[in-house]
C-alpha cells in the first residue's frame, strides 16, 4: 500500500479496505436451502444520514470523505439500506496523488447483512471497479473484480466491509465487550474482532460529543495496518452510535478523520425540511 494512499485517505482505509470489522463464526452456521429464514433483527439507523469528515495528516487537512446512507430501496425483492462513502483529496493535493473513491452497499433492512456491494476506487494511476453480489439462501457470492467473474461460498449473514459498520452501529455495546462478524472483501470472509474499551468526550468542528471508544483488531496481512499500528473509532455513546472520530497511528504519523457536519432524518423543522449540524 502506497504511503501517499494512506496519508490522503485513512477514512476510507480504516472503514473500507477490508482491514477493520470481521466475521462472526458463530452467525455462519450451516443452513440447507429448504430450512432457510431470514432473521429479524431491530435497527435504529435513519433512512437518510450523511455524515462528512475532515481527513487530516497530523496536523495538514488533506481530503474530505462522507458517510451517507441514501435511503431505502430493493433488491432482489428485499428492502435494503442504500449505503454510500466517498473519499476525495484536497485540489491542492490532487497534484500530488488525486483520489476518487466511491464506495456502496446494500444492506437488508430486516435481517442487516450484506445483499450487494460497489467498490469504485481511482487512486494516483491506480483504479478498481468491484462488485459482489451475495445469495443467502444459498450461501454464495458472484464476484465482478474489473470484469473477472469469481464465485465462492459464503457465511449466513455476512456482511461487506461498508454494511458491518452500520450493523455493528445497531449493536448494544457496552465497554469491556468485544464483538466479532463476518466480513467479505474480494473473494475472501475473514473474522476479525471490535472491543468496546471506554468512554470519552470529543469535541470535532460538528459539535461536542460523549463516546464509546472502539479498538478493532487488525488483519495480520494488512500492509502498514499490521498488529503494530493502532487503531480507535469514537461513536456516540447513545442509539445512533455516530462515527464522530476515528484515528490511527502508523511509521508516517498521525492520522484522524473528524466529523465536520451531519445531517439525518431527525433533524426537520416546522416546514418538513432538514437542517444540517456543522
Amino acid at each position: 500500500m502506497k504511503k501517499n494512499k494512506f496519508i490522503l485517505f485513512a477514512l476510507c482505509i480504516i472503514f473500507f479496505s477490508g482491514t477493520v470489522f470481521a466475521d462472526s463464526a458463530a452467525e455462519g452456521v450451516a443452513v440447507s436451502t429448504a430450512d432457510f429464514k431470514w432473521r429479524t433483527l431491530e435497527s435504529s439507523l435513519y433512512e437518510k444520514e450523511n455524515l462528512v469528515f475532515d481527513v487530516y495528516w497530523k496536523f495538514i487537512k488533506v481530503g474530505q470523505a462522507t458517510l451517507e446512507i441514501k435511503g431505502i430501496e430493493e433488491i432482489k425483492g428485499r428492502r435494503a439500506y442504500h449505503l454510500y462513502s466517498q473519499a476525495k483529496s484536497s485540489p491542492f493535493f490532487d497534484n500530488f496523488f488525486k483520489v476518487r473513491d466511491v464506495n456502496e452497499s446494500w444492506m437488508d433492512v430486516e435481517s442487516l447483512c450484506s445483499l450487494k456491494y460497489n467498490y469504485d476506487v481511482s487512486e494516483g494511476g491506480w483504479k478498481k471497479r468491484e462488485t459482489a453480489d451475495f445469495d443467502h439462501l444459498k450461501k454464495e457470492f458472484v464476484l465482478d473484480d474489473n470484469g473477472s467473474i469469481k464465485t465462492g461460498v459464503i457465511p449466513v449473514w455476512v456482511q461487506d466491509i461498508i454494511s458491518a459498520f452500520y450493523y455493528f452501529r445497531t449493536l448494544e455495546l457496552e465497554v469491556g465487550d468485544e464483538y466479532i462478524f463476518d466480513v467479505h472483501s474480494g473473494d475472501k470472509t475473514w473474522p476479525l474482532k471490535t472491543r468496546v474499551t471506554g468512554r470519552q468526550k470529543v469535541e470535532v468542528k460538528a459539535g461536542t460529543f460523549d463516546c464509546l471508544i472502539l479498538e478493532p483488531a487488525v488483519r495480520e496481512n494488512a500492509g502498514i495496518f499490521q498488529a503494530k499500528g493502532e487503531l480507535k473509532v469514537w461513536l456516540t455513546d447513545d442509539k445512533n452510535k455516530m462515527p464522530v472520530m476515528m484515528k490511527t497511528k502508523t511509521p508516517f504519523g498521525s492520522v484522524r478523520a473528524e466529523l465536520a457536519s451531519y445531517t439525518n432524518d431527525s433533524l426537520k423543522d416546522d416546514n418538513n425540511q432538514k437542517d444540517t449540524v456543522k
